[in-house]
C-alpha cells in the first residue's frame, strides 16, 4: 500500500499562510485580492464536490476573516490530493481491501490444510494396509516353515526305517541288494548304518563294489585335498 506524505504539503501551506500574514501586516489590506482568490477557489471546489460544503462566513453575512479564508483555500485541497494519490481509495476502502485479501489467504490456507489432512489419512490407511499384509505374510511364512519341518521330519523317519531294515537283514541278502543299489543311495544308507552292521554286509558284497563304497564313505567324511599343480603348468620365469 502506498504511503502519502502530508508533512511537505502542510509545511508548504503554512509557509504560504505566513507569507500572506506578513504581507498583510506590512501593506494593511494589500493581500485582500489574494483572499478573494482563495474565496473563488473555495467556491469552485464546493461546486465540483458531490457533497454540499458548509456555509461560509460570506454567505451567512458574518464578518470575513482574511487569515481563515486563506487557510481554507490552502488546506481545502489537501484531502483531494491524498485521495488522488491513493488512486481514489479512502482509508475505509483500503481497510476493506486488506481484510478481503486476508480472508482470501485464510481460505487458501484452510483448503491447503484440508488437502493435507486428506493426504495424511490416505498415507495412514496405506501404512495400515501394509502392516496387515506383512502380518499375513509372516503368518504364511510360519505355516510354510512348519510344513517343511514336518516334511523333513517325515523324510528322516522314513530313511531311518530303511536303514533299520537293512541292519536287521541277513548280511548276504543285504549285500546282494547293495551290489545293484544306486551309488548315492548306497552312500547315504552306509553313513547312517551302524558300522558293526555294515561290516558283515560289505564282506559279502562284490569286492569292487565294496571298495568303491569304502572310498566314497571316506571321501564324504574327510575333505579331499586339493591337487598339486604340475611343474609343467607353473609359469615360466624369464631368464631361467
Amino acid at each position: 500500500m502506498r504511503q502519502i506524505r502530508l508533512l511537505p504539503v502542510v509545511v508548504l501551506a503554512a509557509s504560504a499562510l505566513l507569507i500572506l500574514k506578513t504581507v498583510g501586516l506590512v501593506t494593511g489590506d494589500g493581500y485582500t485580492p489574494g483572499v478573494q482568490s482563495a474565496f473563488a477557489a473555495g467556491d469552485t471546489a464546493a461546486a465540483e464536490a458531490p457533497a454540499p460544503e458548509p456555509a461560509t462566513a460570506e454567505a451567512t453575512g458574518a464578518p470575513v476573516d482574511p487569515v481563515q479564508a486563506a487557510a481554507d483555500s490552502l488546506f481545502g485541497s489537501v484531502p483531494e490530493a491524498v485521495e488522488a494519490a491513493e488512486g481514489g481509495a479512502t482509508g475505509s476502502d483500503t481497510g476493506e481491501i486488506v481484510l478481503q485479501r486476508l480472508a482470501e489467504r485464510r481460505a487458501e490456507l484452510d483448503a491447503f490444510a484440508l488437502e493435507l489432512e486428506s493426504r495424511m489419512s490416505l498415507v495412514e490407511a496405506a501404512e495400515l494396509r501394509i502392516e496387515e499384509r506383512m502380518a499375513e505374510l509372516s503368518a504364511l511364512e510360519a505355516q510354510i516353515n512348519v510344513s517343511l519341518d514336518a516334511q523333513d521330519a517325515a523324510a528322516e523317519a522314513q530313511f531311518a526305517a530303511v536303514v533299520a531294515m537293512y541292519e536287521n537283514m541277513r548280511a548276504g541278502d543285504a549285500a546282494t541288494i547293495f551290489n545293484d543299489l544306486d551309488t548315492s543311495v548306497l552312500v547315504a544308507v552306509g553313513k547312517k548304518m551302524n558300522p558293526r552292521k555294515l561290516g558283515p554286509i560289505m564282506a559279502n558284497m562284490v569286492p569292487a563294489r565294496a571298495q568303491q563304497l569304502t572310498v566314497l564313505l571316506a571321501q564324504t567324511d574327510v575333505a579331499t585335498p586339493a591337487p598339486v599343480q604340475q611343474s609343467a603348468d607353473l609359469p615360466q620365469i624369464v631368464g631361467q
